[in-house]
């Protein structure tokens, strides 16, 4: 084997190890720049010529910018501007797509250099077009250039077309990354828009409610519109949780219905008597499909303690939030006021829990002596969607 031969065999190697490595990283770097920069580096380093660039084709379809470049004095990466117009390199690449090489540009009447590359001293070229996504118009144009009048083989141009190549699977990639967020972040901005109309809507009501109150004929129907405003409230809490976290899919119910008996006492609070609320919650995320009527069915459970359980004396709520078997979540409501006297009784807020418990497909239990009632409730959480 002669040692010409040898050498060509030898730097075919190195530029194939060049082009390997060269993709591990453009499937993995999420910086364009970099992205770009590399691959003119190890092009001119391949084919050895110390000139290369990256040329990205604008929204007019005919201005190209240069975004990357190696060997060019600076100052013209992300501020040169080319026409690709009629005679010139770039709008014969466009035109084509396909590779133009071209062994001395001072004898080769298709084009006319831009006067930056003549003053670079450029006599060669060969460039390739960086595909777009999609069968979208090209992403740009990846460009070697040489000082010295030579003859590009077929193999260097494959070469180079091997960049070009991963260059447009790279800014694709980069690109869809970049819309997908783009759209993540709009679905979250109208979701927490909505959210936020959804609380102000209920807030609405609950002052219509108040002012009804006000305007109210009968003690009975003060306290109908009093314990009305009181469920609207608590999914007003439940829509606060979702907007202020952010979280579209789920939010953790230990927190909501701890948040939730809390405002239910201090709203009930009268200066003659003093109840201690008692927690015992785990962390338990669920959607909100599951957190509205569970925040209910704490809301009726905390009210009616609070109504009938202590007779103006102190006591004590309790909630408690804990796994059980088989992958359901065990919740506790239970207080230690007078109790139940029999059976729950058939009022609105007892049937009210009983449908909510029904739409969870949850195993509502009840529990009353003169020392208290309980209130447990099984049930499986759905996953996040």
């Amino acid at each position: 084997m002669s040692d010409a031969t040898q050498r060509c065999e030898a730097r075919l190697l190195a530029q194939q190890t060049a082009l390997a490595r060269f993709g591990e990283r453009a499937l993995q770097s999420e910086d364009l720049e970099e992205i770009l920069h590399e691959a003119c580096r190890l092009v001119a380093e391949g084919l050895d010529t110390g000139l290369a660039k990256v040329l990205e084709l604008q929204g007019d379809g005919r201005t190209l910018v240069m975004r990357a470049g190696v060997g060019w004095r600076p100052g013209l990466i992300g501020a040169l501007a080319l026409r690709a117009e009629a005679g010139t390199l770039e709008a014969l690449l466009l035109e084509t797509e396909m590779p133009v090489v071209a062994a001395d540009c001072a004898t080769d009447g298709r084009f006319a250099l831009p006067g930056f590359m003549q003053e670079h001293g450029v006599r060669a070229v060969v460039n390739v077009v960086v595909a777009g996504a999609d069968g979208k118009r090209p992403y740009g144009i990846l460009e070697v250039d040489s000082r010295e009048a030579r003859r590009f083989t077929e193999d260097e141009v494959a070469f180079l077309q091997s960049y070009a190549n991963m260059l447009a699977a790279a800014v694709g990639r980069l690109r869809a990354g970049d819309e997908l967020r783009a759209r993540t972040s709009e679905v979250e901005r109208l979701f927490r828009e909505l959210q936020h109309r959804v609380k102000n809507n209920l807030q609405v009501i609950i002052g219509l409610m108040q002012l009804q109150a006000r305007r109210a004929g009968t003690p009975e129907t003060l306290e109908a519109l009093r314990v009305v405003r009181q469920r609207v409230d608590a999914l007003r809490l439940l829509h606060d949780k979702f907007y202020f976290a952010g979280d579209v899919d789920r939010v953790d119910l230990g927190a909501y219905l701890s948040e939730l008996a809390g405002t239910l006492l201090r709203f009930h609070e009268d200066g003659q008597r003093q109840v201690r609320l008692v927690l015992e919650m785990r962390s338990q995320f669920v959607p909100p499909e599951q957190a509205a009527p569970l925040g209910l069915i704490a809301h009726e459970f905390v009210a009616n303690s609070l109504k009938h359980a202590f007779d103006g004396t102190e006591g004590s709520i309790g909630l408690r939030l804990e796994p059980a078997r088989g992958g359901e979540v065990r919740l506790t409501l239970w207080d230690d006021g007078r109790g139940l006297s029999g059976a729950p009784s058939a009022g609105t807020g007892m049937r009210l829990m009983d449908r909510l418990a029904q739409q969870l497909s949850a195993r509502i239990i009840w529990a009353g002596s003169g020392r208290g009632t309980r209130l447990t409730l099984l049930f499986r959480p759905l996953p996040a969607r």
